[in-house]
């Protein structure tokens, strides 16, 4: 029986367009033209590229290659050669094909591939126009400043065959297809993004009491399966700025933006909100609510109602309430929860002791407080992972027992599900239970970017590279300008890692930090692909980068911190730790 092997390749899929009429019109003349091109054109261009041939299909060819930018060149450099010099059929028309290319994680079996990335190409190509190519999200992602072409978004597509919609990017020869922006993909399902709220209160505290209602309509709004929403991690990045909602529609492919102000005295409470159409400015709706802080729920409930009957009248108010979510009990609980998640999106060490400082409290407040439970245990998490402790044991025991409060508390909030679920991924090692979590955030919001993120790693930890770059590009779509990025980025680096690509891997890390100057724990991953790559210099250097704030760091305490990771991703990791210095004790650091 041969040898099997899965391995991470980009798959190129070429047909020739109206092949049947071809073949029927003059059979002997088709084949003869088609087998000179694939002879004369195809196998040459094809082996400059580094490619390989494993299949033909009658017109269908089947070609690998390690590179998803030399397949993207190969395909452009043929359809252009094609273009210049055209191959005509029996009646004198030029012949032109059609190529579809994926990232695919495949079985190799002797000379053949399976695996549903191969079927996926395929069935890309019947999407690209006769001269044409389409791309899926993991190739476009891959392209990112290192190609001239530009590549138009199809939006998310239904493929047959396919269980999930996919994202597809189209080049067509003439070049004047219009880019279609994030959230337009499909016109019958409104896109929007929720400003951050203006805080028109005398104290400059009371920011993140508008934030809240920033973040809570996003979450009820995302919710409703009839809506795109974009994730509050983008929307955050206009806070503070005076943009014309034209030109965020243009950024973000948003066709409703949500804007308003939050005006806080003593115990009362004035929200002021208006709905805009982005595309021309004009206004759909405003209204004015006044209440008691106690009552700020209710009104975020109400704009809710409102906004989801003007941009979507069909929408019931009965699906508004299935989207509102169990709040908290304890209004200072709440406030304080608020405060935390800015500092936990930080993402630094300091930030991240002060985000547990609030959410503690946030439970002395309301010790049933499902959220921020999870938010802690989570907390407690990055401490261990990213190394910004010297007592794991202590961090570990806290955080699974806040993981326990969490769970018995969540409820149906998404957020809450999605810290839960990574915390038991990161804090116990068990994949299988964290998923069970982040799955049903999704199947509760299917909106939430951050949830994608989460499925994305836990997709790395168990190996699935390929379902791992799907989850983390669907996360980047739903929040294309998300200050936290640099996260998703580390997950597809490890992707590509784990997929024996670690050049690759090495470019995504380095992006990465490229997002956050001063991070450190980063260059723990850099060191691990600079050595796998052979570059053992420069892979110290990186080491050294990681352990300068870290002088305790062993192979033995790494191993320990990982070890969520799948056997063999964790042994291959540790691996690029001992090839790139890190030593297996204490004691070999100071003989």
């Amino acid at each position: 029986m041969p040898k099997q092997q899965r391995r991470l390749v980009a798959i190129v899929s070429m047909d020739v367009a109206g092949f049947s009429r071809l073949i029927h019109e003059n059979e002997k003349h088709t084949v003869g033209v088609i087998t000179g091109v694939f002879e004369e054109r195809i196998l040459p261009a094809t082996a400059s590229h580094g490619g390989e041939v494993f299949k033909t299909m009658g017109d269908g060819i089947l070609i690998e290659f390690a590179s998803p930018v030399a397949a993207v060149e190969m395909a452009a450099a043929f359809q252009q050669e094609t273009r210049a010099t055209p191959v005509l059929d029996a009646s004198g028309r030029p012949m032109q094909a059609r190529i579809g290319i994926v990232l695919a994680d495949v079985l190799v079996v002797g000379n053949d591939r399976f695996g549903e990335g191969v079927n996926l190409a395929v069935r890309l190509q019947e999407f690209a126009p006769p001269g044409g190519i389409t791309i899926s999200r993991g190739i476009k992602e891959y392209l990112d400043g290192k190609t001239e072409l530009e590549f138009a978004s199809l939006g998310y597509q239904k493929v047959k065959s396919i269980d999930d919609p996919q994202e597809i990017w189209v080049w067509p020869p003439d070049q004047r297809a219009k880019p279609v922006k994030p959230g337009l993909g499909n016109p019958g399902r409104p896109s929007i993004v929720i400003l951050p709220f203006d805080n028109l209160s005398s104290d400059p505290e009371q920011n993140y009491f508008a934030d809240g209602m920033t973040e809570e309509l996003t979450a009820t709004l995302s919710r409703i399966r009839d809506f795109l929403v974009i994730a509050r991690n983008t929307a955050f990045t206009y806070k503070g700025r005076s943009s014309d909602v034209r030109q965020i529609s243009q950024e973000l492919g948003v066709s409703y933006v949500l804007e308003g102000s939050v005006r806080k005295s003593g115990d009362r409470l004035r929200v002021t909100a208006q709905l805009v159409a982005a595309d021309t400015g004009a206004h759909i709706w405003s209204d004015t609510f006044e209440g008691a802080t106690a009552e700020v729920f209710d009104l975020q409930d109400m704009i809710a109602r409102q906004v989801a009957g003007a941009v979507y009248p069909s929408i019931r108010a009965a699906e508004v309430e299935r989207a509102q979510r169990k709040r908290p009990d304890n209004l200072e609980a709440y406030d304080l929860v608020m405060q935390a998640l800015p500092q936990l999106w930080a993402h630094r060490m300091d930030a991240n002791a002060e985000a547990i400082r609030l959410l503690e409290r946030a439970l002395v407040a309301d010790p049933n407080y499902g959220l921020a439970a999870g938010l802690a245990a989570w907390a407690h998490a990055q401490q261990i992972v990213y190394n910004w402790t010297a007592d794991a044991e202590a961090e570990r025991k806290k955080g699974l027992h806040l993981i326990e409060i969490a769970v018995r508390n969540v409820g149906d909030d998404p957020t809450a599900m999605t810290a839960i679920s990574s915390a038991i991924m990161l804090l116990d090692g068990n994949v299988r239970r964290g998923v069970e979590f982040v799955d049903r955030a999704l199947s509760i919001d299917p909106n939430h970017a951050w949830a994608w993120t989460r499925r994305g790693f836990s997709h790395v930890y168990a190996g699935e590279s390929e379902l791992a770059l799907s989850a983390f590009g669907r996360a980047i779509s739903l929040s294309p300008r998300d200050p936290f990025a640099f996260h998703t980025y580390i997950g597809i680096g490890l992707a590509h890692f784990a997929a024996q690509n670690a050049p690759e891997a090495v470019h995504w890390v380095r992006r990465a930090l490229d997002l956050r100057p001063g991070m450190t724990w980063p260059y723990r991953d850099l060191a691990v692909y600079l050595a796998h790559t052979g570059e053992h210099d420069q892979a110290r250097l990186a080491l050294a980068e990681f352990t300068y704030l870290r002088p305790t760091m062993t192979l033995e305490s790494m191993a320990d911190d990982l070890r969520f990771m799948s056997p063999p991703l964790l042994r291959r990791y540790i691996e690029g730790l001992r090839l790139a210095g890190l030593p297996t004790a204490i004691a070999e650091q100071h003989p």
